[in-house]
């Protein structure tokens, strides 16, 4: 199983943090895996049941043009083991860090370490349910961390998982980091945002354009870190040949268009659109952290 935690789509190091307290809340999440009997017979279940996808995939970071730190993290993993590719699937994973510089950028490194190893650590082939451990888990570790560490205090962090499985998708947020899909030159926001801004919107008492000016727009709703507990909200999509997810913190959607996206997207394999989504960003102020994936689904040969 390979991670990726940098630009380069072949550096499988993992980013590690200054002190490991974190690994405690994985310990006791073990004693909670579900253990099942007959993983042969479920692993050819699986594969008779999914259309098998290849994925060409890249991932992008930058500090932006404002901010003097980058507390965005990222990763994506594509397992090498074909039996746990098929149980399990490629994840991809975006956080966005608050809290100030250190602060932020423990969480969101908290957020996608714990994220990428308790997922695939759970032996449930269930994705909605094991996703949503995983967060359930990395939340409780931030929280914790927060509480112990008075630098650290208030800390927070948003996140979008996805974990694509076959020609299946699910994604999961918390925050305003956002899931899309590119299909056929029509792009599509998966996730919801879980800010006051959206929020209004939804209820019909905003518009997006006043919502992308608002003073408010920065407000976040829902969270890992702040309180005990979370809920990520998990969609499922259908995949087909040629669609691309794109996983990104609102340091690009907040800057970069939906057209913007699609075109370049379409137009690009993922290696140039994450350098170009970036490079549109900062071209456009670069006020906040930038950071992107884009997953392009081909046919597997």
């Amino acid at each position: 199983m390979d991670i990726f935690p940098s630009q380069s789509i072949h550096d499988v190091s993992i980013t590690t943090h200054k002190d490991d307290d974190h690994k405690g809340v994985a310990s006791r999440f073990k004693q909670l895996f579900v253990k099942h009997a007959d993983k042969t017979s479920t692993t050819e279940r699986l594969r008779n049941k999914t259309r098998p996808l290849g994925l060409t995939v890249a991932q992008r970071t930058d500090v932006g043009r404002k901010r003097q730190h980058n507390e965005d993290s990222v990763a994506y993993i594509i397992p090498k083991d074909q039996e746990l590719l098929t149980q399990k699937g490629a994840l991809f994973i975006v956080a966005d860090g608050m809290g100030g510089h250190a602060a932020g950028e423990v969480a969101s490194e908290i957020a996608v370490d714990t994220i990428c190893t308790l997922y695939y650590q759970d032996p449930d082939i269930d994705v909605h349910s094991s996703l949503s451990r995983a967060i359930f888990y990395a939340n409780a570790t931030i929280y914790q961390r927060a509480t112990e560490n008075e630098e650290h205090s208030g800390m927070g962090t948003t996140c979008v998982v996805a974990v694509m499985r076959g020609s299946t998708a699910f994604v999961a947020n918390v925050g305003d980091s956002r899931g899309y899909l590119v299909r056929k030159g029509q792009v599509r926001q998966i996730t919801q945002d879980h800010s006051w801004v959206a929020e209004q919107v939804r209820m019909g008492q905003m518009t997006e354009e006043e919502a992308h000016s608002h003073s408010m727009r920065n407000i976040i709703t829902r969270s890992l870190g702040p309180f005990p507990e979370v809920e990520p909200d998990i969609f499922v999509e259908q995949l087909e040949e040629g669609d691309a997810l794109v996983l990104c913190s609102d340091g690009l959607c907040g800057m970069v268009s939906d057209n913007e996206i699609t075109t370049i997207v379409e137009n690009f394999g993922p290696q140039e659109s994450v350098y170009r989504l970036v490079e549109c960003a900062n071209e456009q102020g670069g006020i906040d952290n930038i950071t992107a994936i884009v997953a392009r689904v081909h046919q597997r040969v």
